[in-house]
This record gives C-alpha cells, structure tokens and sequence, in this order.
C-alpha cells in the first residue's frame, strides 16, 4: 500500500508538455495525486473518519476542462469497506477539482480569490484601479477560462470577480469573444501583467477583511500584541526546556 504522509492533506503533480489555452495560460495537461477526504464529501463517511482517494485528472481541449481520467479509494485507518454503495455516496468532481491548481501557473490561479469579491462589489469596488477596454476584455477572458478549466460556472465568475450584474457580464464576455480574447492564445505577457497589477489589491482585500473581523469581535490591536507575546514567550520557554534537557 502506498504511504501517505500523515502531516499531508494531498498531494499533487503535474505533467506532460505545457499546451497554451486562450487568452494565453500555459497548462500541464495532466495532474495526479491523493487527498484525504472526510465525509463532507463522502456521506457514507462518518464524522471523524477519512479514506484516501487516489485520482487522474486530464484536460480535455474538445470541452475547455479537465475530466477525471481515473479515481480510486482506499481506507486510512478506520475499517472501512469501500463498496458499490459506498462510492454511490462520493462527491467525484468536487475532490478531483482539487488537483486542478497544480496545473496552472500561480499568477493565473491567484486570480480565483476574485470570485470571493462578491458581497463587496468586484474588482469594481476598488476606485482607484481602472481598467483599459483592451483590459477589461482580457480580464473577462481570463476569469471565464480560469473558471471553465477549473470546473467552475465561468459567467458566474465574471459577474462576481469584477462586479457586474449577470446581463451584463453576458454582454462582456461576448464582446470579448467577439474580440478573440476566447480564442486567441496570444495574450500570455498582457494576461501575466494584468495578473500582477491586480495582486497588490489581494493584500488590501484581505487587510480589511482582517480589520473587519477584529471590530466584529472587539479585537483591539492590544489584545492582538498581547496574544503574540503569549505566543513568543511560550516557544522561549519551550526552547529553554529543550535545552535543559540536553544538559541533564
């Protein structure tokens, strides 16, 4: 039976040469690995138990995703039977989904946290950042892609990354297939520098859902310094017992 770390929630590993989809995002076509799952993704599973499942995924340029290729289960440490009726209860696409980052390139993978913008606004919701025609097609390109390959609803994606309403991202999208942002592959450099332009608002977004949360729960910035120096004298003290024990 194959080890499986047990300080490792999966593992994945792309391979196979790089093939280029539109508007320019170089994929490894295929990804294989393992992951842990729990039972909210297998129903049969009770709370506490896991199995590993074992899996192939490939894309499919005829359908713009990935497909799974091959899945298997095996149980970890709870005596548990892998039966007809137990895989009827297993959420397939929704665990081999996640081997599908490990496919893309970071820069166009980091795009997804766009999609949690929803209740904000979109990438709208930020004044300062504006965006060219030529951008905005692209970027629309980019996200619907990023969401077709990742198996997720791409015109979904769209609306709720930049923050439009749906007839209105119907309309992007097609004024950018019109475009050729769709399928044109010639995009990678302009898809790379818009990608890195929108990294800095990732940092503010997730600052102010920080401060968010603190005022929330009446966290001051006193209670979060006194928590660290918690945290910092207590790895001291740990250290000091380690070396006492190597003086013994």
């Amino acid at each position: 039976m194959t080890k499986h770390p047990s300080n490792q929630a999966a593992q994945f590993s792309p391979s196979g040469p790089s093939v280029i989809v539109p508007p320019g995002i170089p994929l490894r076509p295929i990804v294989k690995g393992w992951a842990r799952v729990r039972a909210d993704q297998i129903s049969a599973l009770e709370d506490g138990h896991e199995v590993i499942a074992t899996l192939r995924v490939e894309y499919a340029a005829a359908t713009g995703r990935f497909e799974v290729a091959a899945f298997g289960l095996e149980r970890a440490e709870h005596p548990i039977e892998v039966s007809g009726a137990f895989f009827r209860t297993v959420q397939v696409h929704a665990i081999a989904k996640q081997a599908i980052p490990a496919a893309v390139p970071s820069w166009a993978i980091n795009l997804t946290w766009l999609w949690s913008l929803r209740s904000r606004g979109g990438l709208k919701s930020f004044p300062e950042f504006a965006l060219s025609d030529a951008d905005e097609m692209l970027l629309t390109a980019l996200i619907y892609r990023i969401a077709e390959i990742s198996g997720e609803n791409p015109a979904q994606a769209v609306a709720d990354s930049i923050g439009l309403k749906q007839r209105t991202a119907t309309n992007w999208i097609a004024r950018a297939r019109a475009a050729g942002y769709m399928t044109s592959t010639e995009h990678g450099a302009a898809a790379r520098r818009l990608a890195t332009a929108i990294a800095p608002l990732q940092s503010q977004y997730l600052s102010e859902e920080m401060d968010d949360f603190n005022a929330r729960n009446n966290i001051t910035a006193d209670d979060i310094q006194a928590l660290i120096e918690r945290e910092d004298a207590a790895v001291a003290e740990a250290i000091e017992r380690e070396k006492s024990r190597g003086n013994d």
